[in-house]
């Protein structure tokens, strides 16, 4: 008898436990959500950019995504084919068209993305080149740098998925990007036409040269120093190719179905983002290797005299 006294004394206790933890976890969401629903405008995009900014992104409020800096870390690691081969394996599911040509002594890239990041859908179009001529049977291993300033083109892209234009955006950039947070889709599912505008014509048509020797991409025209790429395909993959992607794909449809879960009601990145943060600062900071400290000193410069505009 003694024993089935404890027993259900026992349970009670952890009953009464998980109902105290439920109604702290319901009494941190609604005071987050409540946050995050008054915080100026002004104040969420010093936020989420502070947020991006250690991983060289910023937000782009028009179309609601992610985009790179200009000063982005990721330009001192500049590219090799190795990135892309290894991509499945941390949940990245692309379309890649890499285009190679040679102009004034060097050999270029000019590379194109588009699928499934993650959480995330987005395209891509990176600017790269050698310090000389690299021999073709070489390509899959050579070592390309990002474009400096002084070479990096005017570039104009826009992601769509059916009917639905996800973004479309244009800056002077060496990799331009954009990233829609909480949308799962399949590489061909997407279309990504890039428009690059190049100091001269010269150079457009060594571009345009390096495409006609890799057209398994898309299609592309030509006028003056202007290509218009329109990446459209979806390359043949090895049978274990597809099984690496297929299961990838799986576990990014799961992780987008959690992502927009825990952060109903909101419907942008931008909240779903800060909302996240409020909620589990501590555990956001490990994942976006944030600090408040960095928040709190953006801040006070802002306040020095600094407009509130976006990055």
């Amino acid at each position: 008898m003694g024993f089935d006294v404890w027993k259900a004394v026992l349970i009670a206790a952890v009953i009464i436990l998980f109902a105290l933890l439920a109604a702290a976890v319901w009494l941190r969401r609604k005071k987050s959500k409540q946050k995050v629903q008054k915080m100026p405008m002004c104040e969420k995009l010093e936020k989420i950019n502070a947020l991006a900014e250690p991983f060289g992104f910023f937000y782009v409020k028009d179309w609601d995504i992610f985009s790179t800096r200009k000063d982005a870390w990721q330009r001192q690691m500049g590219y090799e084919a190795l990135f892309d081969a290894a991509a499945p394996a941390v949940h990245m599911v692309m379309d890649v068209w890499p285009v190679y040509f040679d102009y004034e002594g060097k050999t270029w890239l000019i590379e194109f993305w588009k699928g499934q990041y993650g959480i995330n859908t987005g395209g891509e179009v990176g600017i790269y080149h050698a310090d000389h001529i690299v021999p073709p049977h070489q390509y899959r291993f050579a070592h390309f740098d990002a474009a400096g300033d002084d070479e990096m083109p005017w570039i104009r892209c826009r992601l769509t998925r059916g009917s639905e234009t996800l973004y479309a955006y244009e800056m002077k950039h060496w990799w331009l990007t954009g990233f829609a947070m909480g949308r799962f889709s399949k590489p061909r599912q997407l279309v990504l036409n890039t428009e690059i505008a190049f100091d001269d014509s010269a150079m457009a048509e060594a571009f345009c040269e390096g495409l006609k020797a890799y057209p398994e991409g898309g299609r592309y025209e030509h006028c003056g120093n202007r290509v218009y790429v329109r990446m459209n395909r979806s390359p043949k993959v090895s049978v274990l190719a597809r099984l690496h992607r297929a299961w990838a794909q799986m576990w990014n449809r799961f992780w987008v179905w959690v992502f927009l879960l825990v952060t109903r009601p909101f419907t942008t990145s931008l909240d779903r983002v800060l909302f996240l943060y409020e909620q589990l600062p501590g555990g956001l900071k490990m994942l976006l290797g944030f600090d408040r400290k960095h928040y709190k000193k953006k801040k006070k410069e802002k306040k020095k005299g600094h407009a509130c505009h976006e990055l």
